[in-house]
């Protein structure tokens, strides 16, 4: 019995050592720091502060973070079943390279999906304060030598997109286009950060707003599909004026050749 008692008793102390006076126990602990290392690393991605084609050794995001490696391995893992690292072969992790290829599959699948959206947001209506925030939304600018307003427009944007496409009231539907919003962001970062395209996002998403507010669901789905196929365009004619797409083939090749940003990978 005595010998049970201190077995109960350490343990109990074990137990109560893994709980913080918050509440929360080691393993609370480290899920959050893994989710804290995948939202830091997936941001710098998807906002192209981790360029297409680098390669980035964990040692070199736990320093740069200030991260423990377990919570980055743990992110790792998460972005390569994204689609947002490479770890194809046994050299340190690579961030996935950018193709015009993705540019117009990802395109197509939103060209499928966004102006049916929109096409159903429309016809069960939006209601006013919805519309006012979107009305709000489409006043976003910037400008092109600064990379914070250059984030916070692409936010907007991103914003504008799925507040609609949850007006859809098709959950599925509102996943998907989720999904394909933070993979457009980095094409676009590319696209836009050369030419500023204010002005077009003004006035094309306040038409859409409009055409929301007055249930015109036919010309809420033109205006989308105009939309998308501009942003295409324009976004594809900006990645071919990169040095990188000098020697690529154009088909399905990097748009960045990989290079190494952390040292000794």
């Amino acid at each position: 019995m005595a010998v049970q008692k201190k077995l109960r008793s350490a343990r109990a102390v074990a137990w109560a050592d893994d709980i913080q006076p918050d509440g929360s126990s080691s393993a609370d602990r480290s899920a959050n720091l893994g989710e804290r290392a995948y939202q830091q690393i997936r941001s710098e991605i998807l906002f192209y502060q981790l360029p297409p084609g680098s390669r980035v050794s964990e040692a070199y995001l736990t320093t740069r973070f200030n991260l423990r490696q377990a919570a980055v391995r743990s992110a790792l893992l998460r972005l390569v079943q994204e689609g947002l690292v490479d770890r194809t072969d046994e050299r340190s992790p690579r961030i996935a390279p950018l193709t015009l290829k993705d540019v117009r599959d990802i395109y197509g699948l939103r060209l499928l999906l966004e102006p049916r959206a929109a096409e159903l947001a429309a016809g069960f209506g939006i209601a006013s304060a919805d519309a006012e925030r979107l009305r709000a939304i489409s006043q976003s600018r910037y400008e092109l030598t600064s990379h914070g307003q250059l984030v916070e427009f692409l936010r907007a944007n991103r914003e504008f997109n799925m507040r609609v496409a949850s007006a859809s009231g098709n959950a599925r539907l509102v996943g998907t286009i989720a999904h394909l919003q933070d993979l457009t962001l980095r094409i676009l970062y590319v696209g836009i950060r050369s030419l500023n395209v204010s002005e077009w996002f003004q006035s094309t998403h306040l038409k859409i707003v409009e055409a929301l507010e007055s249930r015109d669901a036919r010309t809420a789905a033109e205006l989308w599909t105009t939309d998308l196929r501009y942003g295409e365009r324009l976004i594809s004619d900006a990645l071919m004026t990169l040095p990188e797409l000098s020697q690529v083939n154009l088909a399905g090749a990097s748009l960045a050749r990989p290079y190494a940003v952390s040292k000794g990978n």
